[in-house]
Formats: C-alpha cells, sequence, structure tokens
C-alpha cells in the first residue's frame, strides 16, 4: 500500500535535488547545480559535492537558513532519524534543529558543533542507497532507527543523474510524512511545501 501511495505521490509531487559532481549537471530542467541540488554518478556524494557552491554552512543564524528548501531537506533526515519532531520540519534552521543537528553529529562521530558543513554533508550522503520499487527507481536515505526519508534522483524510470525530489519521510514509528510542492530542492528559496 505505501509503494503504490509513493508512487503516485512522486509522480504527482514536486520534489528535491541533491548533489553530484560539483561541475554544472543539468537537472531535470536544465538548471545547474548551483542553485539546485541534483546528483551525478555515484550517490555517496551527492551531497557533499555541493558544499562548496552553497558558499557556507547551515546554522541557527547563517545566511540563506530560513524558510528554504535545503534546511527543509536537512531537517526530514533529522526527523527520519527521531532527533528533531515532524512538526519541527519548517524549512527554517532555529535552535531546535541546531540541537538536534548536534545530536546527529555525535550519532555519526564527527564534531558536534550544530551547524551543517562538509563534513556533516558528507557523512548524510553515505546514507543514501538506490532502491527499486518494482515500478520505479528511488533514492533511500536510510536513518540509525527505523526511519528513512524517500527521493527521486533525476528520472523516476532509470538510475538517472539530475535533479532531487522529495517524496515522503517515513518517521521512526514507520508512519509517513509525504511532500506537495515546487520541482526540486532548491538552496535559497522554498518550493516544497509540507504536506
Amino acid at each position: 500500500m505505501r509503494r503504490i501511495v509513493l508512487g503516485a505521490l512522486a509522480a504527482a509531487a514536486s520534489m528535491f535535488l541533491l548533489a553530484g559532481t560539483a561541475n554544472a549537471v543539468p537537472g531535470n530542467s536544465g538548471v545547474y547545480g548551483t542553485t539546485f541540488v541534483d546528483g551525478a554518478g555515484a550517490l555517496t556524494d551527492d551531497f557533499g559535492d555541493h558544499y562548496s557552491e552553497l558558499g557556507h554552512s547551515l546554522c541557527n543564524g547563517c545566511a540563506d537558513t530560513r524558510n528554504t528548501d535545503l534546511v527543509l531537506m536537512w531537517q526530514s533526515i533529522l526527523v527520519a532519524e527521531g532527533l528533531l519532531p515532524a512538526s519541527g520540519i519548517d524549512g527554517s534552521f532555529g535552535p531546535n534543529t541546531a540541537s538536534a543537528t548536534v545530536n546527529w553529529q555525535k550519532r555519526y562521530g564527527i564534531p558536534a558543533d550544530g551547524r551543517v558543513g562538509n563534513q556533516t554533508w558528507s557523512r548524510a550522503d553515505d546514507r543514501l542507497v538506490w532502491q527499486f520499487t518494482g515500478d520505479y527507481y528511488e533514492v533511500y536515505y536510510r536513518a540509525s532507527g527505523a526511519g528513512g526519508v524517500y527521493f527521486i534522483r533525476g528520472d523516476e524510470n532509470s538510475q538517472d543523474d539530475g535533479a532531487y525530489q522529495l517524496t515522503a519521510v517515513q518517521l521512526p514509528n514507520l508512519s509517513y510524512n509525504f511532500f506537495h510542492g515546487g520541482p526540486r530542492i532548491q538552496y535559497y528559496q522554498r518550493t516544497v511545501l509540507e504536506g
């Protein structure tokens, strides 16, 4: 049942883009990685590749961390890990997101400063895997417990390069939080809305 609902949602919903190679990789609509999160080649470098394009870390009080898709994507990971309540997915990096980020960093054995920088993105993308549902390909962020985050990268019919689209967050209790909104994850704007 989840796959049917998620498949229908994936076809209808707009989704996030995650990083691939740091050079200009066209996304689904020909937009380049300096604006959107996109991916190319191996999954496990997708987030880390675009850290330099972002130009700064995500943190409480950092530039461009209020009402943005990229923060919403990071918060989705924290929710899937059970470190932030689902109500905390609001696209703004405040003190609760910073505290949850410290706990995420401690969990994965990296310096815990509450900022999402190169080392944090690089450790997060190590948890990405391809899954084939029988109908389409998806990228899955594997949380340490029962949770996870579902994305499509590029074309759902293949393991394509291109834009990431966020479809759903699997909460640690195995329920789902679905997303609707813009076509891909943008760094500095908010296009994805919580469903």
